[in-house]
């Protein structure tokens, strides 16, 4: 059974604050998310917090590029703590794409959580590290491209390898143009099985689940049937979750508190069922998920509801907050 035990907001200063990602390291919490005028704006950059008891948040870092940094995720390991994000740079005079210049995803990490490396991009212009996870001294991301701009729809999926977190090399094709891949997760089960949950920019935009045995060559794809935008695994007592982004017009299961657009699923091979949704709305969503305790998940995402349902009112129409909730899962 799901329920809120709470749900508390971090920030709420009026600038669109969006794209969350949380994590548990070195005892402490530690908290990232985009701060910008709007949805895409070229004076987004990307916060660092941290708290040691998911109450009181402190700002510690503060990274900015020329572009528009957006979509932070960690990845902590026992020496650094990572965070890796996605930089729109100032359209180059001639580039095909008119809304968009190219795409480089950066990466910082930090071995106390106070001094930050400069920002370093990792890989190849127009390819985006969505997700990074560290499996037994490697890193891994399911990361996705383009090959031209101007159809950023085509995109494919590949999985990427990392000895130090910052040099890349591709291991294979997760999937290809066909199913337009994008945004997505991956996590190892403990036979060594690697499962991946994608958004699909195809219509309908169904959500895929990939999975592959070692040496992860051959993939199997599977069309959830559901939307999962922005997706995240967490596992706690064996079950397996994830958290994104879900179409609000979708059935959902009957809950106690209103069933918004973020929402959490329980994961099987192939497969994923309704568990909760958190009363969010308008542009919102981006979780980060982990889980501190047995039996409890604790989500951090963005959402405009309190500007939408009038309780607050915004110094913009992109005013956008950010939350933590901790939810029981017993």
């Amino acid at each position: 059974m799901a329920k809120i035990l709470w749900q508390r907001t971090v920030v709420r200063d009026g600038w669109h604050n969006a794209f969350t990602d949380l994590c548990l390291w070195r005892g402490i919490y530690w908290l990232t998310f985009r701060r910008g005028s709007a949805h895409v704006s070229p004076d987004g950059g990307i916060v660092i917090m941290r708290s040691v008891d998911l109450q009181r948040w402190q700002q510690v870092a503060f990274l900015k590029t020329i572009g528009d940094d957006r979509d932070p995720k960690f990845c902590p390991t026992a020496d650094r703590l990572y965070v890796y994000f996605g930089t729109w740079l100032p359209r180059p005079e001639g580039w095909p794409d008119e809304r968009f210049g190219p795409l480089v995803t950066h990466v910082s990490f930090s071995e106390d959580g106070a001094q930050w490396s400069r920002p370093k991009p990792a890989y190849i212009q127009n390819y985006w590290l969505w997700r990074v996870r560290y499996q037994d001294g490697t890193f891994y991301s399911p990361a996705y491209g383009w090959s031209d701009p101007r159809e950023k729809h085509k995109s494919f999926l590949d999985l990427l390898i990392s000895k130090d977190g910052v040099e890349w090399e591709k291991k294979c094709r997760i999937g290809g143009p066909a199913y337009q891949p994008c945004e997505a997760d991956i996590w190892f089960q403990s036979d060594g099985e690697i499962w991946c949950i994608a958004r699909s920019t195809r219509k309908p935009d169904h959500s895929l689940f990939y999975s592959s045995r070692p040496p992860y060559r051959r993939w199997k794809c599977i069309d959830l049937k559901v939307t999962i935008h922005c997706p995240v695994f967490c596992q706690t007592e064996g079950k397996l979750y994830v958290a994104g982004r879900r179409r609000i017009d979708a059935p959902w299961k009957p809950q106690s508190s209103p069933a918004g657009n973020t929402s959490i699923f329980i994961v099987k091979k192939g497969q994923v069922e309704p568990f909760l949704a958190l009363p969010t709305y308008g542009d919102a969503a981006y979780p980060g998920l982990i889980s501190p305790e047995p039996e409890q998940l604790v989500i951090s995402y963005y959402s405009q509801h309190a500007y939408l349902s009038g309780a607050v009112c915004g110094r913009s129409p992109h005013s956008s907050d950010i939350y933590v909730a901790r939810i029981s899962v017993e």
